[in-house]
C-alpha cells in the first residue's frame, strides 16, 4: 500500500508497504504473478515524487543512491517529471551513487563483506538509455576512499528551489526503484517551505557536486532547524556519520515509556546497546528487521573471535533479538547485501535513510522485499 500519513504542518509523511506478499522467489520482478499490481502502488508512489518536482520553480537538485525503473508509464512518469522541469528553465543537477559497474568488482565485495551498503550496479546504465535533455547534469560519485567500516551517505533526496523562501526538500528510505516503491516497506517525508532545511541539505548535495566522492563530505553539516513549530535534526553521512549514530543511540537512551524499531538490520553497536540497556530497565521495546538480511549479518558475527567487536554486538543482538520479529522476506541472490538501522522512541528521532532493491534491470537478481526504515523527525 502507499498511505498518506497525517501531514504536521508543512511536513507530509507517506508510508509504503508491499503491495503483494506472495512473491515467487523464483522469477524475476518484471515476471512476477502480480506484477500489475506491484506497478500500480509504484506509479502511486511516482505521483507523489513527481508532484513535489513539479513545484520547482527555479533549481532541482537530485542525490540519489539507487535509480533503476522498469520501462513503461511508471518510467515515463518519473523521468517525464525531471525533463518537464529542465524545459521550464530550472536548473536541474542529479548526483548518483557509482560505486562500481560490476557486483564482482572486489571493491565493491570487500565494502559488503564489510558491513557496507554498496548499491546495487545498474543506475548509471539507467541514467544512460533516460534520454535526460542535454541541460540536465548528470555526475556520478564514487565511494572508493571511503572506509567500508564507517558510515556512508545513503540519502536519497530532492531539492526544489534551495536559497528561496518556497524552499522544498524531500527524502526518505525509498530508492528510485520499482520495488523500492512496489515490494519494500519504506516511507517518504515531503517538507516544504523550509529554507533553512533545504540549505543544509544543499550543502551537502554541493560537497557530493564538487568533490564527486563521498569521502570527506557531510564534515560539520549538522544541527537543526524548525519547520511549522517541529524541530528537525539532520546530519549527514560519512562526514557526520558517526555523530548520527551517536544521536540516535542517545535517543533510544532517553525514551522513557516505549521504543519501536524497524530496520532491515541492526548492526550497530551504540545502538545495539543502548536498547540492550532498555531492555534491562524494563522498557516496552519491540520493533521488525529483515529476517534472512540480519541472518546473514549474525552468521558473519558467530565466526568471530571472542571479545572482538563483532563477539560483542553479538552478545548485544541476543539481549535484544525476544523484543524483536523477523520479517520473512525472498532473499536476493546477489553478493552485495544491505545494511541499515533506524529507530523510533517516544522521544523526537533522528534517522538515516536506507534502502536497498533489485530490479529486472540488474538480471539475474530474484526480487525481495525488505523492511524499510522510517526516516522520522
Amino acid at each position: 500500500m502507499f498511505n498518506a500519513g497525517v501531514a504536521a504542518g508543512n511536513v507530509q509523511p507517506y508510508f509504503l508497504t508491499q503491495a503483494v506478499t506472495d512473491l515467487d522467489d523464483s522469477k524475476t520482478l518484471d515476471q512476477q504473478p502480480e506484477l500489475a499490481a506491484i506497478q500500480a502502488q509504484a506509479l502511486r508512489a511516482a505521483d507523489a515524487f513527481s508532484a513535489f518536482i513539479g513545484t520547482a520553480t527555479t533549481t532541482l537538485d537530485i542525490a540519489i543512491y539507487d535509480f533503476r525503473l522498469m520501462p513503461g508509464p511508471l518510467e515515463d512518469e518519473f523521468l517525464g517529471a525531471i525533463k518537464a522541469a529542465a524545459e521550464r528553465g530550472v536548473t536541474v543537477r542529479l548526483a548518483y551513487d557509482k560505486t562500481a559497474e560490476s557486483s564482482e568488482e572486489t571493491g565493491l565485495k570487500d565494502f559488503g563483506g564489510a558491513g557496507g551498503d554498496p548499491a546495487p550496479v545498474g543506475t548509471h546504465t539507467f541514467l544512460a538509455r533516460a534520454q535526460l535533455p542535454p541541460s540536465v547534469q548528470v555526475r556520478p560519485i564514487t565511494e572508493v576512499a571511503v572506509d567500508p567500516g564507517s558510515q556512508i551517505m545513503h540519502n536519497k533526496y530532492i531539492i526544489c528551489d534551495a536559497g528561496t523562501p518556497a524552499a522544498g526538500v524531500l527524502m526518505g528510505s525509498a530508492n528510485f526503484t520499482t520495488d523500492a516503491w512496489g515490494i519494500q516497506d519504506n516511507n517518504v517525508l515531503v517538507i516544504t517551505g523550509c529554507p533553512d532545511l533545504a540549505a543544509a541539505y544543499e550543502r551537502d548535495f554541493t560537497d557530493l557536486w564538487n568533490a564527486q566522492e563521498l569521502a570527506g563530505t557531510g564534515v560539520g553539516d549538522k544541527g537543526s532547524v524548525t519547520v511549522s513549530g517541529i524541530d528537525i535534526g539532520y546530519s549527514f553521512a560519512p562526514g557526520e556519520g558517526k555523530a548520527t549514530e551517536s544521536a540516535i543511540a542517545a535517543i533510544v537512551s532517553a525514551a522513557t515509556t516505549r521504543i519501536r524499531v524497524a530496520s532491515m538490520v541492526l548492526s550497530s553497536q551504540k545502538i545495539l546497546q543502548a536498547l540492550a540497556g532498555q531492555v534491562t530497565a524494563g522498557r516496552d521495546v519491540s520493533g521488525v528487521y529483515d529476517g534472512p538480511e540480519m541472518s546473514d549479518v549474525v552468521r558473519q558475527w558467530r565466526k568471530a573471535a571472542a571479545g572482538s567487536a563483532s563477539a560483542q554486538k553479538l552478545a548485544l543482538r541476543e539481549a535484544v533479538s525476544a523484543h524483536l520479529t523477523a520479517k520473512a522476506s525472498v532473499p536476493s541472490t546477489r553478493t552485495v547485501r544491505t545494511t541499515s538501522c533506524t529507530t523510533r522512541s517516544s522521544s523526537p528521532t533522528t534517522s538515516s535513510r536506507p534502502a536497498a532493491s533489485t530490479c529486472p534491470s540488474t538480471p539475474p537478481a530474484t526480487p525481495r522485499t525488505s523492511c524499510g526504515c522510517p526516516a522520522t523527525t
